[in-house]
């Protein structure tokens, strides 16, 4: 007798994670077509395509670095209402007037996207920056190891502000906010 309770309680859970299992897969994909449709409606609202070949991202990879040297490199004194200062000459950022302590990589990463700033920077982007030599480059993952660490050491100086935005499926933005607005 024990033992056919034991067997039917044993079905019973069986199938209770069975369709714990159906309603997590349901809400899995619920969530992933929320992100994709955020992803669209962010794509629209600055004026992007939502999706691009390599070959097209490494097009425009090419053209905004190339538009950035042909400036000569001019970035404004301070971006993000004032409370981001990036000084090229020592290699140094500031939030709020105190200095950040950063590596070179993640310098050179906030350095690309405080240029490019109000626009979309691919991963393809931030690898022809940061490895000037394609054969130089590593697991494209790296840049998303460079990002952590810079939105953590950024958002730990500043009392928790986001200055670097994730756009989904396509790169990342420095949104240079006008005081006005609000930081």
């Amino acid at each position: 007798m024990a033992e056919h309770t034991l067997s039917a309680r044993l079905v019973e859970i069986e199938s209770m994670l069975d369709r714990s299992r159906r309603r997590f897969d349901e809400g899995s994909k619920l969530v992933e077509e929320a992100h994709r449709l955020l992803g669209d409606i962010q794509q629209a609202l600055i004026g992007s395509p939502r999706s691009m070949s390599p070959e097209d991202s490494e097009e425009a990879a090419s053209k905004l670095l190339a538009s950035l040297k042909a400036t000569g490199g001019e970035m404004p004194e301070t971006l993000c209402g004032g409370r981001l200062a990036v000084d090229q000459v020592q290699r140094l950022i500031r939030i709020d007037g105190h200095p950040i302590g950063i590596t070179e990589m993640e310098y050179r990463v906030l350095e690309l996207l405080a240029f490019a700033r109000n626009n979309v920077v691919t991963r393809a982007m931030l690898l022809k920056h940061l490895y000037r030599r394609s054969d130089d480059q590593p697991q494209p993952k790296i840049i998303d190891v460079f990002i952590s660490k810079l939105r953590k050491k950024l958002r730990n100086a500043s009392g928790g502000a986001e200055f670097i935005e994730t756009i989904p499926q396509r790169g990342w933005i420095l949104r240079d906010i006008d005081e006005k607005q609000g930081a």
